[in-house]
């Protein structure tokens, strides 16, 4: 049975570093009132409400989540709007991901999907001038943005978005910022919303 813990050289400066945890709290809660600004933009929760009418007001409130543990790394949600009925989903998602980037995911499942596809559809060229991404998985759940779970809308027919839709049963769209860009993530969150906004009306 071995005893000792043995450390390397950065193993050892970084458990001496209390610093670090004062200096994650602060970017924590800079982003996470980040994201309570995205979701209380007056502006964006009434173009919401115009697109999705007759809904609950719940949806349109917003909901950050954090936890520590995302495939190993700290993340920030905010849901706004929120639908998350089991056969019915309606949501953007805004993503941070510590060490990793900044996201916003466009889900649609249910009565949803088959109401706003054809329209989404109809506006693949918009979709492919920007750098969006389409989730392939059957699980919707996945965040990890890479060539395993998405793949770039502009490789795809409209005919092509529409088998994978069918084949996963929901439509996951996809954009990322780099961390390096955290200056602007305000109003990426924001062109996020406006572009989504977009292509279902």
């Amino acid at each position: 049975m071995q005893t000792k813990v043995i450390l390397s050289e950065e193993e050892k400066i970084t458990i001496g570093n209390t610093n670090f945890f004062s200096v994650k709290r602060e970017i924590i809660s800079k982003i996470t009132n980040l994201l309570g600004e995205i979701g209380n933009n007056k502006m964006l929760i009434e173009s919401w409400k115009n697109i999705l009418v007759n809904e609950e007001e719940k949806i349109f409130e917003p909901k950050i989540s954090k936890g520590e543990n995302y495939l190993g790394l700290p993340y920030l949600i905010l849901d706004f709007p929120k639908k998350f009925d089991d056969e019915n989903q309606f949501a953007v998602r805004s993503f941070f991901w510590w060490g990793k980037y900044f996201a916003t995911f466009f889900l649609l499942s249910g009565e949803d999907l088959g109401k706003f596809l054809p329209t989404i559809l109809s506006n693949h060229d918009l979709l492919t001038q920007k750098f969006i991404c389409v989730a392939t998985n059957s699980d919707r759940w996945i965040h990890l943005i890479d060539s395993d779970y998405y793949i770039p809308i502009s490789q795809l027919s409209k005919d092509e978005i529409e088998k994978i839709v069918k084949q996963n049963g929901y439509l996951k769209l996809a954009t990322i910022l780099p961390l390096a860009d955290i200056k602007i993530a305000g109003d990426y969150f924001v062109e996020q919303h406006l572009f989504f906004q977009k292509i279902v009306t």
